[in-house]
């Protein structure tokens, strides 16, 4: 694994306000863009003050488990991160302190422009000088090759409506992204059958607080990412456990059993609400 010393920080153009003029002129609206999404993440940026996530602890239990556990596996300590789909700034105030460079991308300008404003009013000018906020395309990112030491996308490319766009999403993440660093994807699972079902009734019903949601499998978004040479160094799970206690003092029966039961819980992780991985882009 390259440390972020030896890969590097390069920090991408800002954001400019003639950006979001040009993303969402009418005429050259994304093909990527559910408008049902959209609406409801438009009408979201405009409320961030009255709808704080971190006030939901089932919320930040799921991230936990899954998200943060895998930036914790690769590290981010210094190292430069695009986050595709930003939303509310969870995440960009949660690792605020570790990061180097930090650039958050969404096609909701409404988003962009309450999670800039949130955040700098939350953070000292130093930490809220380390992100960046830009309108742009999951699908047609404006970075060159090589750019990120870690590009991370919790919860967004189920927004796309189609599966080529999907692709393309996890292809620019993985040209984006440095050899030797990481793209971390997490998703909703519809291996979980009372949350799939759920999902698929609020759809039939137009009655998604979030519009539009595609359901993966951990199968499925593995090898989305595998065709571009990606290597998942990482599952994780809202429902599966931290890596093995050993449990050292206890006696054997003790250690042993633990680590049997710690095993078989990995495993139903597969079953979890939000499910993802760590993939690792090889050195060329």
């Amino acid at each position: 694994m390259t440390s972020a010393a030896q890969m590097g920080s390069r920090s991408p153009e800002p954001y400019r306000e003639g950006d979001r003029d040009r993303m969402v002129d009418t005429n050259t609206k994304p093909k990527s863009r559910s408008e049902a999404a959209h609406s409801a993440y438009e009408e979201l940026g405009a409320q961030f003050e009255q709808h704080d996530p971190r006030d939901q602890y089932t919320y930040m239990y799921s991230k936990l488990r899954s998200d943060y556990t895998l930036m914790e596996f690769v590290g981010m300590d210094g190292k430069s991160v695009l986050n595709v789909g930003c939303s509310f700034p969870i995440d960009e105030l949660y690792y605020a302190r570790k990061i180097g460079h930090w650039t958050a991308i969404d096609l909701s300008p409404q988003s962009i422009e309450g999670a800039e404003k949130l955040l700098k009013r939350e953070l000292h000018p130093d930490l809220a000088a380390k992100f960046t906020f830009r309108v742009a395309d999951a699908c047609d990112l404006p970075f060159e090759d090589d750019t990120f030491d870690v590009a991370v996308s919790m919860s967004t490319i189920d927004h796309i409506p189609s599966r080529e766009g999907r692709q393309k999403a996890v292809d620019e993440m993985a040209r984006t992204t440095k050899p030797g660093g990481h793209v971390i994807i997490t998703v909703p699972n519809w291996w979980n059958p009372p949350y799939a079902l759920g999902i698929w009734k609020m759809t039939r019903e137009k009655t998604l607080h979030y519009g539009y949601a595609h359901l993966f499998s951990p199968v499925e978004i593995r090898k989305m990412a595998e065709r571009n040479g990606l290597r998942p160094v990482k599952f994780a799970s809202s429902i599966a456990p931290l890596d093995d206690v050993w449990l050292p003092g206890y006696p054997a029966p003790i250690r042993w059993g633990a680590k049997l039961e710690f095993r078989v819980h990995r495993t139903l992780g597969y079953l979890g609400r939000r499910v993802g991985y760590a993939f690792e882009k090889p050195m060329r």
